[in-house]
């Protein structure tokens, strides 16, 4: 039985193979789809979850007396005013996304929540619900 032990750079490169190994899984996520940003599971309803969103995030210029002067013309105070404009247009300035005008204008993104929130509801069909 051989009782040798191995040298220090042998062992060093196995450390080193190891501790390799470990970073590479950690930092992978392979189970499936991304986890949801939302966790709330309040169902999503233009009165109680999308009309405060906007009440919160775009109606200080798109609301029904300033929409004209800060608002590009876009009047969002109402139901039918978000009905009115184009879901894409909607989600491309909320996301960020390249090619639209990033809303709101001046701040940050609204929460990864809150744009799923609006996400679904227009996948819904926009319900005046």
């Amino acid at each position: 039985m051989d009782t040798r032990i191995p040298s220090l750079p042998t062992r060093a490169f196995a450390g080193a193979v190891l501790l390799f190994l470990a970073f590479a899984t950690a930092c992978t996520y392979t189970k499936g789809e991304e986890p949801s940003p939302c966790t709330d599971t309040t169902p999503v309803t233009y009165q109680a979850v999308i009309s405060p969103i906007f009440d919160a995030n775009c109606r200080a210029c798109h609301g029904s007396g300033v929409y004209q002067q800060l608002g590009g013309g876009n009047d969002y105070s109402t139901y039918q005013g978000i009905k009115n404009q184009s879901a894409s247009l909607i989600l491309g300035c909320i996301q960020h996304q390249p090619g639209y005008n990033p809303m709101p204008k001046g701040l940050a993104k609204i929460s990864p929540c809150d744009i799923a929130k609006i996400k679904a509801w227009i996948e819904a069909g926009q319900p005046n619900n």
